[in-house]
């Protein structure tokens, strides 16, 4: 009896070691195949498997890697240019303006015949204070300036119009007249002559404009214009109550423009009413023939200050140099947005 549960135990004992046995077996077999698939992918990048230390901080690297990531000059790929373009530089086989060129080679133009407006564009040191004035004024022009324009032109036929603005053209010929003297350009001092003879005799005081299809077109000058021929900086850039967009030289030359203007002194002892007849008619005239360009700038604009302000130095700029302002000359606008007002204080 004895021997026979001794038997037992020993199977039992045996089978334990057997299982022990062949857990261990299995246990051992993936590590095994691991090891296989990770020695025949480094056989297969022709690399040995290695683990390497962590560099220590701060030690050097050894000068043999350092090497290895050296740029070689020998190896820059430089594409020169088939020929040389007048007015371009070749900066490492990139052609650039000469204006970009890292030498600081300056361009043949000389600066000193261009008007300080065309050479660094005006600063806006007041803009937080210059957005609260435009404010302002779109609230005047949305209340006032647009609805009393758009009135005009619903009720004034398209030809009274137009006879009214070269009225208007016609009376700003002192101004215009003083300012060609001042710039010296006796041309366009001609010009502004014969166009106030023409137009007020034949022109029957200026209603019709037959000057322009005598070859004589309209152009309009202020003193703002005359002192950027002279050199003198337009200096920051402002926005007034009304006004709208300026800066002090053109603020100034406005004073001197209301001085010249002869309809200061003719209505200067007229009641108050008289004088904002003609001022009204040429701020309603001004904003009506810009009716349709500013609501699309309004409506396609995402910065209406930032436009507007861009399009006015743009626009003086182009009046400095005597050049086209983007606009019809004949129209009577001679601000753009969100002025409507002439460009002088004229109760013309």
């Amino acid at each position: 009896m004895i021997r026979v549960v001794r038997n037992r135990k020993s199977v039992q004992m045996r089978r334990m070691l057997a299982c022990v046995c062949v857990a261990a077996l299995f246990a051992l077999l993936p590590g095994t195949a691991s090891a296989e698939r990770q020695a025949n992918k480094s056989a297969f990048k022709g690399v040995a498997l290695t683990v390497k230390p962590a560099e220590e901080p701060g030690k050097k690297k050894s000068a043999k890697v350092a090497k290895a990531f050296k740029a070689d000059p020998a190896m820059r790929v430089i594409i020169e240019p088939a020929a040389t373009v007048p007015g371009v530089d070749v900066v490492d086989g990139v052609q650039v303006p000469k204006d970009l060129n890292e030498t600081g080679t300056e361009s043949s133009g000389d600066e000193g015949d261009i008007p300080g407006d065309l050479v660094e564009a005006a600063d806006d040191p007041f803009e937080g204070v210059n957005r609260v004035v435009f404010g302002f004024n779109q609230v005047v022009d949305r209340l006032v300036l647009e609805p009393s324009a758009r009135i005009y032109r619903a009720v004034i036929p398209r030809p009274v119009r137009t006879g009214v603005t070269n009225v208007l053209n016609n009376l700003a010929t002192p101004i215009t007249l003083s300012n060609d003297i001042l710039q010296g350009n006796p041309e366009a001092a001609a010009n502004t002559i014969k166009r106030f003879m023409v137009n007020s005799t034949l022109g029957i005081g200026g209603i019709f404009d037959h000057a322009t299809g005598l070859g004589e077109p309209l152009h309009r000058e202020d003193f703002g214009q005359t002192l950027g021929t002279w050199g003198v900086g337009s200096g920051p850039y402002l926005v007034l109550p009304i006004l709208g967009p300026s800066n002090p030289r053109d603020a100034g030359g406005m004073v001197v423009d209301t001085a010249v203007n002869p309809m200061t002194w003719i209505l200067y002892d007229a009641p108050l009413w008289q004088k904002s007849i003609p001022v009204g008619t040429q701020i309603v005239v001004s904003r009506e023939a810009i009716l349709d360009d500013y609501e699309n700038l309004r409506k396609n604009s995402p910065d209406l200050y930032a436009s507007v302000r861009d399009l006015y130095a743009q626009k003086r700029q182009a009046e400095i140099a005597n050049e086209a302002a983007g606009y019809n000359p004949g129209s009577g606008v001679n601000s753009l947005p969100p002025s409507a007002l002439p460009q002088t204080l004229n109760p013309y």
